[in-house]
C-alpha cells in the first residue's frame, strides 16, 4: 500500500510504500523435479534435485548500502525532536531476513538510539563496541562475564570512557548473553558470504535499557517502509529506497549515538528472546551500522540562526546591504550608504593620503550611462576620479581595472592565447587592407573574403564568462571592509555593471600598448557586456558552514506565506558558492525580491512539532500530504517519557482516531500511511523587501 506527499521544491511527488517484500528470503533451498513416464500402463518416476542459495550479508553493509543517515553523522543541530533514520539502497533489504518468521512485514533491522550518559560510569548501560571473531559468537552464550580487559582488546573503533580506562584490568563488568548465529557450519559461508575467522561488530546493552528502547514486534512493522520519487503522472524519478526510522528521541543537549542492529529471529510468539537475562545483565547484539551526532539550543540550529540575522541593523540605518554603519555628518552618510568605503592610498610620488574604494557589490543600481560601456582605456588612471566635495579621489574602478590586467597577467597561458588571438585579428586586418588596396596581386586562392574576426577561444570565452561572474576576485575587493560583513548577518547588493565593465576591459587590455591598439580592441573586442541586472546576496553565519547543502531560490516578486517559490517564478541562479568556511556569495539574474534558504530534499525527516515550552505535538496530513493546524496529537504517547521513548502503537491508535474523526477512513493502517503523518518537510526561512 502507497501513500504519497508533494515535494514543494518541485512538481516531484514523495511516494512512500509499506514494503518491498522478496519472493524467497536469504538461506538455503532445494528444488525437486519429478517427471512421470507412463508406457503401456507402465508408469515409471524420474527426480532431480538442485540446491541453490540466495545470499545476504547478515553482518555488516557496504558504504554503496546506505544512502544517507539523519540526523547527519558528526552534525550539531536542533535535533531533540527528530525520530533518527537511515535511508538504504536496496529497498527489499529490510525483509529479506525476518525479526519473527511468520511476521513478513517485521523487518531484521532495527535503530536504537542511544543517550551520551548512558555510555559512562563503572557499569555503563551501554559498552563501546567490540570486534569479534564470527565463530565466538556461533554458539548461544549464557552468563558470560565481560571484564574491561575484554573491552580494551576488542575495542571497535569507539573512544572508551576514561571512567573504565580508570579500572582495573581484570575488574567484571557484568554477564552478557548471545542467542548464537545458529547457522550450519558447514554451509555458513555460502549462507553468510563470510568465514568463520571473519570479525563482526557487536554492542553490548544491559537488559533494564534494553527492554524499554527496543522496538515490539508489532512496533517495527510500522518503522520500516519505502521511499521513492515520482512526476506528477507517477512515473518513477528514482530507485525505491528503503528506510528504518527510530521511536526514540534524541538527547537535548548533549551527544547521541544511533546503532542499527540485527533483530534476526530473536522473536518468539511477539516477545524478544533476553534468554535469562537478569536486570543488570548484557544483551549482545551484532551491529550493522552506527553514527553519533550532537542537540544543540534551537538558537543555534538552522532556523534558529537565519531567523536571528541582521539583529543589529540599527546602526546601518535598517539596510541589510554592503555598508559601512551610520554617520552623523549628512555628507559622509550620503557617501557611505552607497557603499563607498575610505582606504590608504599611496601616490607615485611618495605621499599618502585616503581614497574612496566602492565593491562591486553596491546597496543600489549603478545609474552611470550606458555611454560608457565599450571602454578601451590605456591604464587605469584614466578611470580615477576626483570628488571636488570631500577633497578625495575614487579608485573604485581605476582598481577593477587593473585587477582585471594583473589577473589576466598572472594567468600565463590565457594572456598567451589572448595576446596571439589579437595579433591573429591584426595581422588579418592588415591583409584586408592590403587586399582591398592591391587585389591585382592576389591570386583567387589567396583572397580573404571575410570581413569578420577570428573566432574568440574557447578558453578566453571562459575566463571573461567567470570574471563577470566575479571568479577569481580577491575577498577584499568584494568586502574592503569587516564591519561591512558582521558575524550572522547576511547582505543584499546589486552588481555594479561597470565595475564589471572596467574588469574585463582590464582583463583585455593585455597587449594594449599603442594608440592603434586601444583603437583595434574598440573594433574587436567581443566580449557581452552586463546589459542585464545581477542582484545577490552575501551570507556570513554558522549555517553555511554547518549545513553545506543549503538550498537557495529567489524572485522578482514578494512572495507571502509559507510555500515554496513556484519554478516559473525562480530567477535563475548564476552562481551560488562558499568563498570560505562561513561565508556564501549567491547571484541571481534578475532583481531579486524574495530569497528562501531550506534544506535539501534529502533533508525530510521524521519528528514531531514543538511549541516554545519544549512540549511535543504532532500536526496530521489528508490524503493529499497537507499538514492540517487543527488535527494535532497532543500530548504524544510516550513508552517511557524520562528516556524519550516513543510508544508507536498507542501513537498509530491516535492517528487512526483523529483521522477517522475528520471522515478519512482506510482498511489498513501501514508503514506507509504512518511515515505520511510522521514526515516533516525541510527547514525554511524567507527573506522579502523592496
Amino acid at each position: 500500500m502507497a501513500n504519497t506527499v508533494r515535494d514543494t521544491t518541485t512538481n516531484d511527488k514523495i511516494q512512500f510504500i509499506q514494503s518491498h517484500q522478496t519472493p524467497l528470503n536469504a538461506g538455503k533451498y532445494t528444488i525437486t523435479i519429478t517427471q512421470n513416464l507412463t508406457v503401456k500402463d507402465n508408469t515409471e518416476s524420474f527426480h532431480a534435485q538442485q540446491e541453490f542459495v540466495i545470499n545476504g550479508d547478515p553482518f555488516e553493509l557496504t558504504p554503496q548500502e546506505i544512502h544517507t543517515v539523519f540526523p547527519p553523522a558528526n552534525s550539531i543541530g536542533d535535533h531533540a525532536r527528530n525520530l533518527p533514520h537511515i535511508v538504504l539502497t536496496r529497498s527489499t533489504l529490510p525483509w529479506e531476513r525476518l525479526a519473527q518468521s511468520d511476521r513478513e512485514n517485521a523487518p531484521w533491522l532495527a535503530l536504537l538510539v542511544i543517550h551520551d550518559q548512558e555510555t559512562q560510569g563503572t557499569s555503563p548501560d551501554t559498552l563501546p563496541l567490540q570486534s569479534l571473531s564470527l565463530e565466538s559468537l556461533e554458539n548461544p552464550i549464557t552468563k558470560q562475564p565481560i571484564t574491561v580487559a575484554d573491552i580494551q582488546q576488542n575495542a571497535a573503533n569507539q573512544q572508551i570512557s576514561g571512567t573504565l580506562l580508570d579500572l582495573e584490568a581484570d575488574h567484571v563488568l557484568g554477564n552478557y548473553y548471545f542467542r548464537g548465529l545458529n547457522i550450519p557450519r558447514d554451509d555458513f559461508e555460502s549462507l553468510t558470504g563470510h568465514q568463520l575467522t571473519d570479525q563482526v561488530t557487536v554492542i553490548d546493552i544491559k537488559r533494564s535499557l534494553l527492554e524499554t528502547i527496543l522496538p515490539t514486534i508489532e512496533e517495527l512493522e510500522y518503522l520500516a517502509h519505502i521511499r521513492q520519487m515520482t512526476d506528477a503522472e507517477d512515473n518513477s524519478l528514482s530507485e525505491p529506497l528503503a528506510v528504518i526510522m527510530s521511536h526514540r528521541l534524541p538527547l537535548r543537549g548533549g551527544k547521541t549515538t544511533v546503532y542499527l542492529v540485527s533483530l534476526e529471529n530473536s522473536y518468539n510468539n511477539g516477545t524478544f528472546n533476553y534468554q535469562e537475562a537478569e536486570e543488570q545483565d548484557y544483551i549482545r547484539l551484532i551491529t550493522l551500522k552506527h553514527w553519533s551526532f550532537s542537540c544543540i539550543d534551537p538558537e543555534n540550529s538552522f532556523m534558529g540562526l537565519l531567523k536571528a540575522l541582521n539583529r543589529n541593523l540599527s546602526k546601518y540605518n535598517g539596510q541589510a546591504t554592503l555598508r559601512l554603519g551610520k554617520r552623523d555628518n549628512p555628507n559622509l552618510e550620503t557617501y557611505l550608504s552607497q557603499g563607498n568605503v575610505p582606504l590608504p592610498h599611496y601616490l607615485r610620488q611618495g605621499g599618502k593620503t585616503f581614497s574612496w574604494y566602492r565593491s562591486p557589490l553596491i546597496p543600489g543600481e549603478n545609474t552611470t550611462s550606458l555611454d560608457l560601456s565599450q571602454l578601451s582605456v590605456r591604464s587605469g588612471d584614466q578611470l580615477i576620479y576626483y570628488n571636488a566635495n570631500q577633497g578625495m579621489f575614487d579608485v573604485s574602478y581605476a582598481a577593477a581595472w587593473q585587477l582585471g590586467q594583473l589577473l589576466t597577467i598572472k594567468n600565463k597561458k590565457l594572456a598567451v592565447s589572448l595576446f596571439n588571438w589579437k595579433r591573429a585579428n591584426a595581422q588579418k586586418l592588415a591583409q584586408n587592407n592590403q587586399q582591398a588596396l592591391f587585389p591585382h596581386i592576389f591570386t583567387p586562392n589567396k583572397l580573404n573574403n571575410s570581413n569578420h574576426n577570428l573566432e574568440f577561444p574557447p578558453d578566453i570565452q571562459a575566463w571573461f564568462r567567470e570574471l563577470g561572474l566575479l571568479y577569481h576576485i580577491p575577498f577584499n575587493y568584494l568586502v574592503p571592509d569587516e564591519q561591512m560583513l558582521p558575524l550572522e548577518s547576511i547582505r543584499f547588493f546589486c552588481l555594479d555593471w561597470f565595475w564589471v565593465e572596467c574588469l574585463l576591459d582590464g582583463a583585455f587590455s593585455v597587449g594594449r600598448v599603442q594608440n592603434s591598439d586601444v583603437e583595434q580592441d574598440k573594433k574587436n573586442n567581443p566580449l557581452n557586456r552586463q546589459n542585464q541586472a545581477i542582484t545577490g546576496f552575501l551570507l556570513r553565519s554558522e549555517v553555511v558552514s554547518g549545513w553545506p547543502d543549503i538550498q537557495i531560490d529567489g524572485s522578482n516578486s514578494l512572495e507571502t506565506g509559507d510555500k515554496f517559490i513556484p519554478l516559473e517564478q525562480r530567477l535563475k541562479l548564476l552562481r551560488s558558492e562558499r568563498l570560505s568556511h562561513n561565508v556564501l556569495l549567491c547571484l541571481f539574474a534578475g532583481e531579486i525580491k524574495t530569497v528562501d534558504i531550506y534544506l535539501k530534499p534529502e533533508g525530510l525527516n521524521f519528528g514531531l512539532n514543538e511549541d516554545k515550552n519544549n512540549n511535543l505535538s504532532r500536526q496530521l496530513r489528508d490524503f493529499q500530504g497537507n499538514e492540517q493546524s487543527d488535527w494535532e496529537i497532543n500530548p504524544i504517547p510516550y513508552q517511557n517519557q524520562a528516556k524519550n521513548v516513543v510508544k508507536i502503537t498507542a501513537l498509530i491508535d491516535e492517528i487512526k482516531t483523529k483521522l477517522n474523526n475528520r471522515g478519512i477512513t482506510f482498511n489498513h493502517f501501514t508503514s506507509a500511511q504512518f511515515a505520511l503523518q510522521m514526515i516533516q518537510g525541510a527547514e525554511k526561512v524567507r527573506f522579502s523587501g523592496s
